[in-house]
């Protein structure tokens, strides 16, 4: 049995952003690193979108940025100026070829194609070939939600289309956040759309539900939409692109053991109210390595409490329906700068400017799903 420092379970972007990470802290250069997994990353399998004031240690991987964007829904439409935030769009395969070629660099980390069968309590990682032991493994391929009474589960789930068009079409200089005038059919649904060219775009078409779709059913909404609010009738399909991910309020576990720590996903960094994801993996990988560089434990928390609350209150009204949820972004939107709306979706915001999100929406909803939650914690399920 082989043994390593660290043992890093799965290669997507929390896997892969924890090793860069790591080899980026000088005293960690002599540890013996091995990453499980059994794809090969050499495909777009999926986009990451984030908004950011500052430069990130991704910048060489960024498809296209904007520092304007569309906002749309019945109540409320605009093009919004997102100063000093920057929106961003990676595609995951510059993101693999980028952290991959770093990683070659260093002969103190291996790679093995396998799959991964079971990772025991004691560190051992157990894959269909063989058996590896390490201090730490960081797990992000296996994801264990529990099924807990009075929590939330929804799902973010979507599909899109990277379209070409003959003629110039798009506005490249800025994307389309959400759009919110499609049929929600008692979901909260809309589109993004995200111009790389003048000629090509990804549209994507998302859904917050508790159940997936029919597959037709995103391919005739997707359709639907590029004839009927982007007015194209000619496009070509360069790829297609299909996610799923959970939206919970329940009690994800950060550790398994001592020496198991989930990362990613899989870690419940997931904002649980909008299923946005990447900015919070570099936030957790970056704090694990800095802690593993300085001798201190990698069993971190990056997730503010009263967040937390946000996230559940805001889950019981999706998950009640009983209020449109497009409504509450519009109302945001509409009342507050873009400054605040995305600072507070980042999970940044200051008690003052919570209290203007708050102002800013229907208070009646949130406030009968504060009191049902309230009630759930005094019965101890909270």
């Amino acid at each position: 049995m082989k043994h390593y420092d660290y043992i890093i379970a799965g290669s997507g972007a929390s896997g892969l952003s924890l090793v860069y990470y790591m080899i980026n802290h000088e005293n960690l250069s002599n540890k013996k690193i091995l990453i499980i997994d059994n794809q090969i990353k050499n495909s777009n399998d999926r986009t990451w979108c984030f908004w950011q004031k500052e430069e990130n240690p991704f910048e060489s991987c960024i498809t296209r940025t904007w520092d304007k964007l569309d906002f749309y829904s019945p109540d409320f439409s605009d093009t919004l100026n997102i100063f000093p935030y920057k929106y961003k769009m990676i595609e995951s395969k510059r993101f693999y070829d980028f952290c991959l070629n770093k990683i070659k660099q260093f002969s103190n980390i291996e790679f093995i194609h396998d799959e991964i069968l079971n990772i025991n309590l004691n560190g051992q990682v157990e894959t269909k070939n063989d058996v590896f032991s390490s201090e730490y493994v960081f797990n992000s391929a296996f994801r264990d939600i529990p099924k807990e009474k009075n929590k939330h589960y929804l799902l973010q789930h979507f599909k899109g289309y990277f379209i070409e068009t003959e003629t110039d079409t798009f506005d490249e200089n800025k994307a389309t956040l959400m759009d919110f005038r499609i049929n929600q059919k008692n979901q909260c649904r809309f589109v993004y759309v995200l111009p790389t060219t003048s000629k090509k775009a990804l549209v994507e078409f998302t859904i917050f539900s508790a159940n997936l779709l029919e597959e037709q059913e995103y391919d005739d909404e997707l359709k639907e939409y590029i004839i009927n609010y982007l007015k194209i009738n000619d496009y070509k399909i360069e790829r297609t692109e299909f996610g799923v991910i959970p939206m919970t309020n329940a009690n994800i576990p950060k550790s398994k053991s001592e020496r198991i720590i989930n990362i990613g996903t899989a870690g419940g960094v997931t904002k649980a109210s909008t299923g946005y994801t990447f900015s919070f993996i570099q936030k957790q990988c970056l704090k694990i390595a800095q802690n593993l560089s300085e001798g201190k434990s990698p069993h971190i928390n990056i997730k503010n409490e009263k967040f937390s609350i946000y996230d559940t209150i805001f889950l019981r009204v999706l998950s009640e329906n009983k209020y449109e949820s497009r409504k509450i972004f519009s109302s945001m939107f509409k009342k507050l700068s873009p400054e605040i709306c995305l600072k507070f979706l980042d999970e940044e915001t200051n008690l003052f400017e919570d209290i203007m999100i708050m102002n800013s929406v229907e208070k009646k909803e949130f406030i009968k799903s504060a009191s049902k939650e309230i009630y759930n914690h005094s019965l101890g399920y909270f």
